[in-house]
């Protein structure tokens, strides 16, 4: 197939010059975007060599270089995908495999000081894209954070559902770590290693990085804080209505052997299985997919999996170890989630009955106390509402929340996004799952029903508030500042918060405390403990020069007392480099790409990205 990249390169380039294009050089060759208001935006860079053909189901490679220059004007194609609508059950199969790509929006290109704040789009990692159309509006359009906020903003596409987390024994024996899946993963720290290496040419700072997402985009936030593979290439993270989320290995093969056995000519040894699967459009296999919010339940049906590489444990775990990438954690999520996914007319005896559905004989009482069925319709939908949102969004932001802030040093900041709309017909949903993106972004003001006089004095300062809380985040690890009303630091006794509405309130601790603890109970949650944070505040990182590298690499880091191993892997896991009580590895025979040095001594772990040249 022909990538997508190679046929946007450009020969004449007059008319995009009078429409004030910029050249910006990359690693992989030479961009050119567009003036869009005050800044430039580049849109449609490759990151990755397209995943099709003999590359389906393999980690992502480094794009061929190219000469010349790169025409970075359009959005690429979203990854093939059943698009539903929230709160619909008709969908749209769309997408194509040619799908690795990202966008940067820039107030200058140049070297700078900007914070970056790279954003990871959701849809229970089955549906979505960097050029997602909500509402009438480009909901992640990054004009306006970086217009407004003075900083860069880089949205990335990575490949969903089966295409980029099955596991199989046939894709198994072709990775030397004898383990499958989790390609999506390495779509996602293959573009965070772009921007590292690049963003500097952008005017965006490398060492300011916030990565940050909202829905099935915050799991593979919360996610990437437990994987070695990303260490080093973010300073600061954000999780919206998203926490966490990683299976175990032997559920995620068993459901990819059943689905590539559900294909009736998938016949054979399974490496002949896996040849017919690679033969097939990407259409026959995304179609397959579902609702990623089916009657007000996530259905998380594809995930990344525990598979001792890119993941090496459960997140409860990883983050009980203390051996994660630590770095100023913003989390939250909104107070009617599911208000547009719920069924639209709930009787009393539905409240009753999803009670007695998901929690156990001993906790249903206190659920009807806390949730009360009602005596109407109206009342009925708001307690199923909060169940949903509860169950799902607010009480997991809790146990977040507690176990990072337990567990590290830097610090964590909780909020809850409450405000509703500000014309009467939306008002009644409240603060619907998704909504607070309008505001992040500053789109509202560009969607159907926000455009214009529909644009309230409200809406404006929820929207500049919110976006100079991030972009200060991205900046600092702090969201304060700018004279906003005050955010308090989260901690596990007292979990204050900040509600954001109108006039954003940082007075309230305790959030839905008894619904949450409620949630712990019915899941078995009995909270984090610390692992001893003063013990380890004061170690040095790993770090290596040079980087990126022809060959060697020396090694800094304050071992101690006792043997270390260092170990060096490519993005496919095979190990290309290991030594005992080395403080240099040697890259030379190695091909240019991306690479992983880990150093391990007493049960610690520290890593760092490598760019061969």
């Amino acid at each position: 197939m022909k990538n997508r990249a190679f046929t946007l390169l450009i020969g004449a380039t007059l008319s995009l010059t009078a429409l004030g294009a910029q050249t910006v050089n990359t690693q992989f060759g030479d961009v050119q975007g567009e003036q869009n208001g005050e800044v430039v935006q580049f849109l449609g860079i490759p990151f990755a060599k397209p995943p099709v053909g003999n590359l389906r189901w393999k980690a992502p490679q480094n794009p061929d270089p190219w000469t010349g220059v790169l025409n970075a004007t359009d959005f690429a194609p979203e990854c093939p995908q059943k698009r539903y609508e929230q709160g619909d059950t008709t969908y749209t199969l769309t997408g194509a495999e040619d799908c690795l790509y990202l966008n940067v929006w820039t107030p200058q290109t140049g070297a700078g000081d900007r914070p970056v704040l790279v954003f990871i789009h959701g849809g229970g990692n089955q549906q979505g894209s960097a050029n997602q159309m909500t509402g009438g509006a480009n909901i992640y359009s990054g004009k306006n954070i970086a217009e407004r906020g003075d900083a860069v903003v880089v949205t990335i596409q990575y490949r969903l559902g089966a295409l980029g987390y099955m596991v199989h024994p046939g894709l198994e024996a072709e990775n030397a770590s004898g383990k499958a899946g989790n390609y999506a993963v390495l779509d996602q720290i293959m573009a965070l290693s772009w921007v590292k290496n690049n963003i500097a040419n952008f005017g965006g700072n490398p060492g300011k990085v916030m990565i940050f997402g909202e829905s099935a985009g915050a799991v593979n936030v919360g996610n990437l804080l437990t994987s070695p593979l990303a260490a080093g290439l973010f300073q600061r993270a954000c999780m919206e209505s998203g926490s966490p989320v990683i299976s175990e290995y032997f559920f995620a093969r068993n459901k990819g052997i059943d689905f590539v056995n559900s294909f009736p000519l998938a016949t054979g040894t399974d490496a002949e299985k896996i040849a017919y699967m690679r033969a097939l459009p990407a259409d026959s296999i995304a179609i397959r997919g579902g609702s990623p919010l089916e009657g007000g339940i996530v259905q998380m049906n594809w995930q990344p999996a525990v598979d001792g590489y890119v993941f090496p444990d459960f997140p409860i775990n990883v983050f009980q170890s203390g051996n994660y990438n630590a770095v100023p954690l913003l989390i939250g999520s909104n107070s009617e989630e599911m208000s547009l996914s719920a069924p639209p007319v709930v009787y009393p005896f539905m409240v009753s009955a999803l009670i007695n559905a998901y929690l156990p004989a001993g906790l249903q009482s206190q659920a009807l106390s806390l949730y009360p069925p009602g005596s109407n319709s109206d009342e009925a939908r708001e307690s199923y509402v909060a169940i949903l949102s509860d169950a799902q969004f607010t009480a997991p932001a809790r146990r977040a929340a507690q176990c990072i802030s337990l567990n590290q040093v830097a610090p964590v900041w909780r909020y809850f996004f409450t405000y509703k709309h500000s014309i009467p017909q939306l008002a009644s949903l409240g603060s619907y799952h998704g909504m607070e993106l309008f505001y992040v972004f500053n789109t509202w003001e560009d969607a159907t029903l926000g455009f214009g006089p529909l644009f309230k004095p409200q809406d404006d300062s929820v929207q500049m508030a919110m976006l100079h809380y991030w972009v200060n985040f991205a900046d600092t690890g702090n969201p304060n500042g700018n004279a906003l009303p005050a955010w308090p630091q989260y901690d596990a006794s007292s979990d204050c918060y900040l509600e954001i509405k109108a006039s954003p309130d940082g007075t309230a601790c305790g959030l839905r405390a008894a619904q949450c603890d409620l949630w712990d109970d019915a899941v078995g949650f009995s909270g984090c403990t610390s692992t001893g944070l003063e013990e380890h505040a004061g170690e040095r990182a790993l770090s290596v020069s040079p980087n990126p590298t022809d060959g060697a690499v020396n090694i800094d880091c304050d071992f101690g007392e006792g043997p270390w191993l260092v170990q060096v892997y490519d993005i496919a896991g095979r190990c290309v480099f290991s030594g005992w009580n080395v403080r240099q590895a040697d890259l030379s025979g190695c091909v240019p790409g991306l690479y992983f040095l880990q150093a391990r001594q007493k049960g610690k772990v520290w890593q760092v990205t490598l760019a061969r040249q």
